[in-house]
């Protein structure tokens, strides 16, 4: 009943504004009441802490993150969606009178870094920022502490893949942050309802890795690693997934990689989609000179 009621009220909502879903936008609703109780639930939010919510439309899920006690930082790009989430939170406030911010703002082009106090992001995020907002905030020096965030199911499925699944993606987000399905969402708990399920997908970002230089530095005992050379190097691994590891890393520029791949005790014909984050980790120390041999990077 509850589920219903909230689809007419967000219809009713964006028809007063005389509104309507911008589909290129990635503007579908979520209008279940169960499963903005279930992400609450996981949430354990506590009293007074600092949430971050990307694209919090209509405010069905920031009406129920301010009555768990969380101090709001709403960022909407949608100017015109933002009067109606005034106006709702103005008509759900309770008499604790929890705060919210809320910023007419590209969250791609928010600055994080003006965030003083340790935060969270729990988001019904637009589908089309997925893989931008992810690593914008995993690579921050202002990480968040954890992401819950609403993502399709077949991209939470790649980004929390495992051997013999993984992909370019899901190793650079292991890599950065520990992930993990929390549960699944039908697509008809949404309005306009999309072609496709979702899940909620948590990720615990690794908040020692400040830069993949000082992680390297810390864990390998070299600290001439950048960001982008790392990046690099999972692309030469994943390049043609039905190419070998051994291919792969020869035609990456890779002279050794005959000698690292017996230093792992892999099979030759082992894959790049076969190795846990683990293996990839070694498999880059070991390529500790690598820089040397790929003239690409410099």
């Amino acid at each position: 009943m509850l589920f219903k009621m909230n689809r007419a009220q967000t219809k009713k909502e964006l028809s007063h504004a005389n509104l309507k879903p911008v589909k290129h936008r990635g503007q579908n609703f979520l209008v279940s009441e169960e499963i903005i109780e279930k992400i609450i639930s996981e949430a354990k939010i506590k009293k007074g802490e600092i949430i971050l919510e990307v694209g919090p439309g209509t405010g069905n899920l920031t009406k129920a993150l301010l009555d768990a006690g969380a101090v709001v930082l709403a960022i909407e790009k949608d100017e015109k969606l933002i009067e109606i989430l005034k106006s709702e939170i103005r008509i759900s406030k309770s008499e604790t009178n929890p705060k919210i911010q809320i910023i007419n703002e590209d969250i791609l082009k928010f600055d994080e870094a003006k965030i003083k106090k340790p935060y969270r992001i729990i988001a019904n995020i637009p589908y089309y920022l997925t893989g931008h907002l992810i690593q914008k905030f995993l690579l921050s020096r202002n990480k968040p502490a954890e992401m819950i965030i609403m993502v399709q199911k077949e991209v939470g499925e790649r980004i929390s893949a495992k051997p013999p699944k993984m992909n370019f993606f899901s190793s650079l987000v292991q890599y950065l942050a520990e992930a993990e399905i929390l549960f699944p969402v039908k697509k008809e708990k949404f309005w306009p309802q999309p072609k496709v399920d979702s899940v909620i997908l948590k990720l615990i970002p690794h908040q020692r890795l400040t830069s993949l230089r000082s992680y390297a530095r810390e864990t390998f005992g070299f600290g001439d690693i950048k960001n982008r050379e790392f990046i690099e190097f999972l692309k030469i691994v994943f390049k043609q997934p039905r190419q070998t590891l051994f291919n792969n890393l020869r035609r990456g520029g890779v002279k050794n990689s005959e000698e690292i791949i017996d230093q792992l005790d892999l099979p030759k014909n082992v894959r790049g989609q076969c190795l846990n984050i683990e293996q990839l980790k070694m498999l880059f120390e070991l390529s500790s000179n690598y820089k040397n041999q790929i003239p690409n990077l410099k």
